[in-house]
């Protein structure tokens, strides 16, 4: 089968775009931390990335945390439709990335999250996310092929 996207399974090309879409989602975020964080003299620390006990809501902090977090989620949708491109994949992505985000915030807090506001701003980071890349990657599916200008009709 050969052609443009052909129907193969190939392992290597959706583990190296797990990791590269993973990556980048952690840059994002720590860019977004460090960009807000900056403007409010704050030093950010990894605590802010993996632990679930800085998203309970209760302070202005909190919510602020939840804002970048949330900003982050249009990030990484933009990141899915550049290294994915497939608008049927992107739910797939996105549950991956904060599947492992999940394992990871566990292994960093030695036990998983216990907090409830923890799993509603990941449930809304997973959704715009989702409705992000879906919108972008249906519009750059659907674009039309350009004819070149020689062709006769």
């Amino acid at each position: 089968m050969s052609g443009f996207r052909s129907q193969k399974w190939d392992p290597w090309l959706i583990i190296s775009q797990i990791i590269a879409v993973q990556a980048l989602y952690y840059f994002g975020l720590g860019l977004w931390l460090f960009l807000i964080g900056s403007t409010f003299q704050q030093k950010p620390t990894l605590d802010y990335l993996f632990s679930y006990k800085i998203l309970q809501l209760s302070s202005w902090n909190e919510r602020l945390l939840t804002s970048v977090f949330l900003l982050n989620a249009l990030t990484s949708g933009f990141a899915i439709v550049s290294i994915v491109g497939r608008y049927k994949q992107c739910l797939d992505f996105s549950l991956t990335i904060h599947f492992y985000h999940f394992i990871i915030c566990w292994m960093y807090n030695n036990q998983h999250p216990n907090i409830f506001s923890w799993y509603v701003i990941q449930f809304l980071s997973i959704v715009i996310m989702t409705i992000f890349s879906e919108h972008f990657s249906k519009k750059n599916e659907l674009r039309n092929i350009p004819l070149s200008s020689r062709a006769d009709l």
